[in-house]
């Protein structure tokens, strides 16, 4: 009983939090995709393409980071009041592991 109502007044867990959270994911990811052309083929064969795609994975770090904290949150939420699951974070945490195996064989430069 103790450990629920730790988590119920725990902020991680509020419904503002993870809605926040998910806005943050999905603003990070809008400003992922803005930069995409950076590993592209353009971006690719450059001098300082190496530091292009450092960005770019910096960046795709933290949408992914914001994403998770996001659905960890929602489903924390979930647990608490039985709300909905988080199907955009979980969505987007699965496409920013797809855009990570795609940098990692440099599928973005062809």
């Amino acid at each position: 009983m103790e450990q629920k109502l730790n988590n119920e007044n725990s902020a991680l867990y509020r419904p503002s939090t993870g809605t926040a959270l998910a806005v943050a994911s999905g603003l990070s990811f809008f400003f992922l995709c803005m930069i995409l052309p950076l590993v592209g083929p353009a971006g690719s064969r450059v001098e300082h393409a190496s530091q292009n795609k450092a960005v770019f994975l910096l960046v795709l770090m933290v949408t992914f980071a914001l994403a998770s904290l996001a659905a960890y949150s929602k489903l924390g939420r979930r647990k608490i009041d039985g709300s909905a699951r988080p199907l955009f974070s979980f969505a987007l945490c699965g496409i920013c592991i797809l855009t990570l195996l795609v940098l990692l064989v440099d599928g973005f430069s062809i």
